[in-house]
């Protein structure tokens, strides 16, 4: 009669109570861990995964550029540069499903005056990210944040197959990142099928950093600062508003294998784009002359692939500038 009431009492509380550890587990929602996710453009990206019910960790050493307003306890933050080895262990310990490497030093000046500084902390980062996702045996993908500017000067837009001739050390580190990316797969059998890798065009948005022309058009119209036009106003980029991004990244999490250019050929040299945000502002935007050495001129991606695989962007270039240049003036 004992033995029967506590089979009763079993069978009841099995409905409440997972049958297994396993089980628990299976029950949480998908752990991402996003490197660089105060950033700029990333900062978005980690709101939106914690919009969307996910366990956020984020690994950020909160460098000029960062956005620590978004701290609100509600994702895990380590305050760790990624090129320190401990970020290792912390990747191992936090077991994440997916992991995001988008922490870099990104700024092309800045490479230009501190080479070796830039290039010694972008591609041990890199090396970091990949130990550990390499013996993380439950790990579903591994994203790594590119850029356009691997692929060199493109007098016409280039897939993803083309041959990478960076031309500045910020845009060397990455291309060694997206080296590493293909060795690590090919070479381990846990990251098999499980990488890919964003090379985004110029992005522009909210909490971007004022050395970007776009946040420099911005502070010209807000504050009459003067913009420094390099090479007079020619280099051509293509542009591309920062909430594009989060849902483009979650669509390359799901079903993305290799490289994806992320781009709506949305594409202006730099006083076209100056007198895109005239027209949209009614505001003169104050310039003057400058030299940028090693700067190339023109980025253009063929944005087919991404688009393929079911991208669809949230906003124009159009809606973008006009939210972001304009938003609560009017």
């Amino acid at each position: 009669m004992i033995i029967h009431f506590i089979k009763l009492v079993q069978k009841k509380l099995s409905r409440f109570i997972p049958a297994t550890i396993e089980e628990s587990v299976a029950d949480l929602p998908p752990k991402i861990l996003i490197t660089g996710g105060l950033g700029f453009i990333f900062s978005h990206v980690t709101e939106y995964f914690v919009a969307k019910g996910w366990r956020v960790v984020v690994i950020d050493n909160l460098s000029e550029g960062s956005c620590p307003e978004i701290i609100d306890g509600s994702f895990m933050h380590y305050p760790l540069h990624m090129a320190n080895p401990k970020v290792v262990n912390i990747i191992l310990k936090e077991n994440p499903d997916y992991v995001i490497h988008a922490s870099s030093v990104t700024d092309v000046d800045y490479s230009i005056r501190e080479p070796y500084r830039t290039l010694r902390k972008n591609i041990l980062s890199t090396l970091h990210v990949f130990e550990a996702c390499r013996n993380l045996s439950n790990l579903k993908k591994l994203v790594y944040v590119s850029t356009d500017e691997v692929y060199g000067e493109c007098e016409e837009r280039v897939s993803e197959d083309k041959v990478m001739l960076p031309r500045n050390p910020y845009s060397c580190a990455k291309a060694a990142g997206s080296l590493v990316r293909i060795a690590y797969e090919n070479t381990y059998p846990t990251l098999t099928g499980k990488t890919a890798e964003t090379r985004f065009c110029n992005v522009f948005g909210p909490r971007q950093d004022p050395a970007k022309i776009m946040s420099a058009i911005k502070k010209s119209i807000d504050e009459g600062y003067s913009i420094p036009l390099h090479q007079e106003g020619k280099g051509y980029r293509e542009y591309l508003y920062v909430k594009n991004i989060p849902p483009a990244v979650d669509l390359i999490l799901e079903k993305g294998l290799g490289v994806y250019n992320v781009t709506l050929n949305d594409g202006f040299t730099t006083k076209e784009l100056i007198e895109k945000a005239r027209e949209v502002t009614g505001e003169e935007i104050k310039t003057h002359p400058s030299h940028r050495p090693g700067m190339d001129l023109k980025y253009q991606m063929d944005g087919s692939r991404v688009r393929a695989l079911g991208w669809e962007p949230l906003y124009t270039f159009e809606e973008g500038l006009k939210e972001y240049l304009v938003g609560g003036r009017e």
